[in-house]
């Protein structure tokens, strides 16, 4: 089944975001290892951006006190599984109590690396990870594989509290998805939302080898799903037969 997630507030899209940029981060080491250290390079720097928000730490902290305080709600529902919901309070108090006291700014380690500082002022220009621009780069791709794995590694470690956080926060907003069938009868889907308690997250599964996909819009209050068409050209036309998809909407 094909896979398609869209947030529905700013800090689940921020937290998906930053989950893609660690995915490419922890891209398996290949053949290709200058391959990956360049793709490295790029990913540090996009995750040094998000770091350089002041408000990063704050919105880890506040998602996770909000899903804190749903747990608390739950827990008065005679309905609730006591003992997973206490699981999953232990979870996330044990990251809000590490993020407290942890106060270093996320990205600190990679901010002293003179390959990632050096990569970052030449990633605006076309090509400009190229070795013969930058020595330091040509020097490292030219290690053993081995030796640029245990680089990558010692980056990846370094951001650990923040990808453990983000993971938590996006772990818990799927497990928490209500899954159901539904049916675009024209191409076109659109249901709305309790503006009280939106959900966070809504999510489309489709079988696999389909030549269409979900486009999605929304907010609040509601939201809209047009299915697209792609056509041989590289362009995209709306689909208008019927569609069906399994429907799933997060609980937080």
């Amino acid at each position: 089944m094909s896979l398609y997630e869209y947030p529905l507030n700013e800090r689940t899209r921020l937290f998906l975001r930053l989950e893609g940029v660690f995915a490419r981060l922890r891209s398996p080491l290949g053949s290709d290892a200058p391959g990956t250290l360049r793709a490295a390079l790029r990913a540090c720097n996009e995750i040094l951006d998000f770091c350089n928000r002041p408000e990063l730490r704050l919105d880890l902290i506040l998602e996770l006190e909000r899903l804190a305080h749903t747990f608390a709600l739950w827990a008065q529902s005679p309905e609730v599984d006591a003992d997973q919901l206490r699981g999953l309070q232990f979870r996330v108090d044990q990251r809000l109590q590490l993020l407290r006291e942890k106060r270093a700014p996320f990205g600190e380690a990679l901010r002293h690396q003179e390959i990632i500082n050096l990569a970052r002022g030449r990633l605006g220009v076309p090509g400009g990870l190229a070795d013969c621009d930058l020595p330091i780069l040509a020097f490292w791709c030219q290690r053993a594989p081995e030796e640029i794995a245990a680089l990558l590694a010692s980056w990846v470690e370094s951001l650990e509290g923040l990808e453990e956080g983000v993971s938590l926060v996006l772990d818990l907003i799927r497990e928490s998805c209500s899954w159901s069938l539904a049916e675009a009868a024209d191409g076109r889907y659109g249901a709305p939302l309790n503006p009280r308690q939106p959900p966070a997250l809504v999510c489309i599964r489709l079988r696999d080898g389909l030549g269409y996909f979900p486009k999605f819009s929304g907010g609040a209050h509601r939201f809209h799903i047009h299915f697209l068409q792609w056509l041989d050209q590289g362009t995209t036309r709306l689909l208008e037969s019927p569609v069906e998809f399994h429907l799933g909407l997060s609980a937080l």
